[in-house]
């Protein structure tokens, strides 16, 4: 019998870290990477659980990195500096597509796609929407992975495909047609329906559908606003990732979202202009709110 390796969890965001605790719960040995090593708790319903923060890969190891897009190429330039990379497995979750994920990522890589939403308040982890997730490899693999069954317990329902770029596309899709109102409107998501309106969101929808044919994929409009309805009643209390990061000043992944169907659009001599507007209006906000 195959030794089971250690999770390596990057990062203490909201996603990371349920997973992280989840998986403690499952008695799996989970390490955290942090910036420096330490000891970290994380607090989730009733419980605390503390886990060792690390710098580095220091063993073989499944490492689960739910990251923001524009952390995926230096995270990916620190693991390759890192010889016991090479024997580890990668799964990564992220929001949005990259125009050059073919020469980023390694065949053997995998992705994993979720509806489930969370938020951090301080150390405390929210589980705030439950939803569904999907895994798959950047090769198209066919049979699920030897650690497929730990995610499964650890955060279901989890399905495996063969094909996790269309399911990437739908994510795209939703986080489209929901991330960017969320800021323009300064509103949960339950509030999006009474405030968008649904001609708008439809050439959105459009705008999405017609690069997906571009690059080979059939995607319905219809199914992907109701897919963007389904999500917005499952996690109607959350404030979106985009929101609370425009609220704290971070980074947005706008330009891996909407900004994406916009230049990836461009390339394939298309206009896509709703999805531009988004971006439009989202980058005067931060103008005016952050002057130079």
């Amino acid at each position: 019998m195959t030794k089971q390796l250690p999770w390596l969890v990057v990062g203490q965001g909201a996603l990371g870290s349920l997973m992280a605790v989840q998986l403690a719960r499952q008695n799996q040995s989970v390490q955290l990477k942090l910036r420096q090593s330490q000891r970290v708790t994380i607090a989730y319903e009733q419980s605390s659980h503390s886990f060792t923060g690390t710098i580095g890969i220091n063993c073989p190891s499944l490492i689960f990195a739910a990251v923001k897009a524009y952390q995926v190429a230096p995270l990916l330039d620190e693991f390759r500096q890192q010889p016991l990379f090479d024997q580890s497995q990668l799964i990564l979750s992220y929001n949005g597509m990259l125009s050059n994920e073919a020469e980023q990522l390694r065949p053997q890589d995998w992705h994993w796609v979720t509806t489930h939403g969370a938020y951090r308040d301080g150390n405390q982890v929210v589980h705030g929407g439950h939803g569904e997730s999907w895994l798959g490899g950047m090769a198209g693999q066919t049979t699920p992975p030897a650690f497929f069954s730990q995610l499964e317990q650890a955060l279901p329902p989890l399905h495996f495909s063969s094909d996790i770029n269309l399911r990437r596309w739908y994510k795209l899709a939703v986080n489209c047609l929901i991330n960017p109102y969320t800021v323009i409107h300064q509103c949960r998501n339950g509030e999006l329906p009474e405030r968008v309106a649904p001609a708008e969101w439809r050439q959105v929808a459009d705008e999405i559908v017609q690069l997906a044919a571009a690059r080979g994929r059939q995607l319905d409009a219809e199914d992907l606003l109701a897919q963007a309805r389904r999500v917005i009643a499952q996690t109607a209390a959350n404030r979106s990732s985009m929101l609370q990061d425009y609220r704290l000043q971070r980074p947005l992944e706008l330009d891996y979202l909407n900004g994406f169907v916009v230049t990836a659009s461009a390339a394939e001599g298309m206009v896509a202009p709703a999805n531009q507007l988004l971006c439009e209006r989202i980058k005067a906000m931060q103008a005016t709110r952050d002057p130079q």
